[in-house]
């Protein structure tokens, strides 16, 4: 190997291991293994090699690279909406998870349709990611023929509707747990005459908290009263305007009946309760108690804050990532069920009548 010319030149083009390979007077070959630290070449050939190689501005070539270890070091994430506060943190969790790993995100938006988030999936699949995460699937089993043609791993943040799958794995927060938190914290306050306001474009979350809704109530022997349920139906993609206006719809039909106190399927359904009290001059929390879910940053900016079921959103983001790691890597793969917690602030106390 000849010693390169040191004179101070200026790279107007992208370098090339066939540059290397003229500039160092060796094979391609060389060349090649020693920028990938091959055992079949000494060790200070591969030292040479390398130090001209960032001397005259080589950067690996991601695609090539891609085709030689069949990973591209980037993972496609897949959101229902970009509107809902709640992702946020989330795809800050997976960024934060994905930046420590080396491995590029590329984001979009299914807009709630099932159709659409599979055609998402299938694109980030042609374009040879490594594995894909997606934030309240949709997916159902008319698409199982089609998922099974996918070969790359898929992480399920908090599932909407999903069958079973072997490339599929989830990843979630209790949702009946934390419908039960929320219950209970209601009861102990006092409260008897306690309603559920849901949304039905979220049916399997939803499902959950209603169910967790209705055990906490038979646990403190309080009968069920399915005048006390307002559900809002609708299929429509779930974004913070439109759950915002259904909680005041919601309030109207809940405010009608002698309830207490409401436990909402998400906090922008609860923003709307308030807003509507607020307009209608009901007192939260002197004449309704109104705990939400989620614990959004809006959480603490609403008049009164808002008590709230916190879901851990960046951890759920930062383990998706692992999840999908470890799938890439071979290794086992459980499905994760994360722990809620109740944050309590003003918009809940004990019912005037306790007072």
């Amino acid at each position: 190997m000849r010693t390169p010319r040191k004179d101070k030149m200026t790279i107007s083009y992208r370098v090339s291991i066939k540059d290397i390979a003229k500039a160092a007077g060796v094979s391609f070959s060389t060349v090649s293994r020693a920028l990938n630290n091959s055992p079949l070449i000494s060790q200070e050939v591969r030292e040479q090699i390398q130090e001209l190689a960032q001397s005259m501005g080589y950067t690996p070539n991601a695609l090539a690279q891609g085709l030689q270890s069949q990973q591209t070091n980037s993972i496609g994430l897949v959101l229902t909406t970009i509107a809902d506060p709640f992702f946020a943190e989330i795809v800050q969790g997976v960024d934060l998870a994905a930046k420590e790993a080396g491995i590029s995100v590329l984001l979009a938006a299914t807009n709630n349709d099932p159709d659409e988030e599979i055609k998402i999936i299938e694109n980030f699949s042609r374009r040879r990611v490594d594995g894909v995460i997606v934030a309240s699937s949709r997916i159902g089993v008319d698409y199982s023929s089609r998922l099974q043609q996918i070969r790359i791993p898929v992480i399920i943040v908090n599932t909407e509707a999903i069958g079973e799958f072997n490339n599929l794995h989830s990843i979630s927060v209790d949702d009946q747990k934390g419908a039960k938190l929320a219950v209970h914290h209601l009861v102990e306050l006092g409260h008897r005459k306690i309603g559920y306001l849901g949304i039905t474009n979220r049916p399997a979350s939803n499902a959950m908290r209603l169910k967790g809704y209705t055990r906490a109530l038979r646990e403190y022997n309080i009968p069920f009263d399915p005048d006390r349920v307002c559900m809002h139906i609708d299929e429509a993609p779930g974004d913070l305007l439109l759950d915002v206006q259904v909680g005041r719809e919601l309030a109207r039909q809940i405010l009608a009946t002698d309830t207490t106190a409401v436990f909402c399927y998400c906090d922008t359904l609860a923003a709307g309760v308030l807003d509507a009290c607020k307009r209608l001059g009901v007192r939260v929390p002197g004449q309704l108690s109104v705990v939400g879910f989620d614990n959004n940053t809006i959480c603490e900016l609403l008049s009164p804050p808002l008590t709230t079921v916190h879901q851990p959103k960046q951890e759920i983001g930062r383990t998706a990532v692992r999840m999908l790691l470890d799938s890439l890597a071979g290794s086992q793969v459980e499905d994760q069920l994360l722990e809620p917690a109740l944050v309590v602030r003003e918009s809940t106390a004990a019912p005037q009548s306790s007072s």
